[in-house]
């Protein structure tokens, strides 16, 4: 086989991810597990497009390191959200078969000769992945049959799957014993920085923990101000504080997982620091080639006196008093006020007057220090 080939052929199947992704999601909507929305449509996307990845990694190095935590990941996951043992793995099969599709399009008319000569490596990566997809599925189906979770798990994926009813939430919320109208606090963190000790102390902190991919959700009843141990944790994630009712959950772990993709590690975020940086990246959007427009020179001015003038004005809007910035700083009070004015001249924002603080807040959002 000719491996320049082999790579030629594997590259056309990887233009063709979009292509494979519609037809998969076609495809599942008819079967049971995936059409009825046990499994969010975002977590199908995502994971389909992890597992064509890694197919393609496999076959154009199948002896090489393409080893993946993947496919035990996922297998592990489908298991926690309820899933029939049939249906996971139809949803299997249907990734075997659009591959194998997707193979035999890219091979024509030129590219024959290699699908042919590389049709034993396809089998051994395809058997191998169903072998660790479905051993992972079937262990943790055991696991969960002896601590029996399942119905817990399905009620947590119900709750957190964003797709749900209000008949299946009050369902699940009592299923869960969880009271309806109840406010809760959630905390959101970043399943990698998640260590044995923390995932243990989960289940002193908080009423309920479940498991969606890359975070941890962790959430309890609100008990008046926010006192929890977990949320001032060195580890990076995001927390909402007021979560009205069991139907807000999923909102609110939507909220968290975009603020945890700020990526500001070893800090939980809560949603009045991230403000600013959420707002600035519709901002930004809006405004793509008119920044000057709200920040005038800001951006042609020398890099070390931005950082001079972020780090006072950083102040100044901490405090909202020249004086007290001033003494955060150790600087005159007259210092403090030539920075405003030189700020003021680079973008035409005046930060004393309340419009122009919010302009600046949002469009230069390291300065709030989110």
């Amino acid at each position: 086989m000719s491996d320049t080939g082999w790579a030629q052929l594997l590259d056309r199947v990887r233009a063709q991810i979009p292509e494979l992704l519609a037809e998969f999601l076609d495809e599942l909507r008819t079967h049971g597990g995936y059409a009825d929305g046990e499994v969010p449509q975002a977590d199908v996307e995502r994971t389909a497009l992890q597992a064509f990845d890694l197919f393609l990694d496999r076959l154009a190095d199948p002896e090489g390191a393409a080893s993946s935590a993947f496919p035990e990941a996922l297998g592990r996951r489908r298991a926690r959200q309820g899933m029939r043992v049939e249906q996971f793995a139809e949803g299997v099969r249907i990734n075997f078969r659009l591959l194998w599709r997707a193979l035999h399009r890219a091979a024509q008319p030129d590219l024959v000769d290699a699908l042919v000569a590389g049709g034993e490596r396809v089998l051994t990566v395809v058997e191998g992945y169903a072998t660790e997809v479905q051993a992972a599925f079937l262990d943790e189906t055991q696991t969960m049959a002896r601590f029996h979770r399942t119905a817990r798990e399905r009620a947590l994926a119900r709750i957190f799957s964003g797709t749900a009813a209000e008949e299946e939430l009050r369902a699940a919320a009592e299923t869960l014993a969880l009271p309806f109208e109840q406010r809760y606090e959630l905390v959101s963190l970043a399943s990698d920085g998640v260590a044995e000790e923390l995932r243990r102390s989960l289940a002193e902190q908080a009423l309920w923990v479940y498991e969606d991919d890359d975070l941890v959700h962790a959430f309890r009843a609100r008990r008046g101000s926010v006192d929890w141990s977990l949320a001032v944790r060195e580890v990076a994630g995001a927390r909402v504080a007021r979560v009205h009712g069991v139907a807000a959950l999923a909102p609110a772990a939507a909220l968290t997982r975009r603020i945890s993709a700020l990526g500001r590690a070893n800090r939980i975020l809560s949603a009045r620091e991230a403000f600013p940086a959420l707002l600035q990246e519709h901002a930004l959007t809006l405004f793509a080639g008119f920044e000057e427009e709200l920040l005038g020179d800001w951006r042609r001015a020398p890099a070390e006196e931005r950082l001079r003038l972020a780090e006072t004005l950083r102040a100044f809007m901490r405090r909202g008093s020249v004086k007290e910035a001033g003494e955060e700083l150790f600087l005159h009070r007259n210092t403090v006020f030539k920075r405003l004015r030189a700020f003021q001249d680079l973008t035409g924002l005046d930060v004393t007057v309340p419009a122009d603080a919010a302009i600046a807040a949002v469009m230069l959002a390291e300065i709030a220090e989110v």
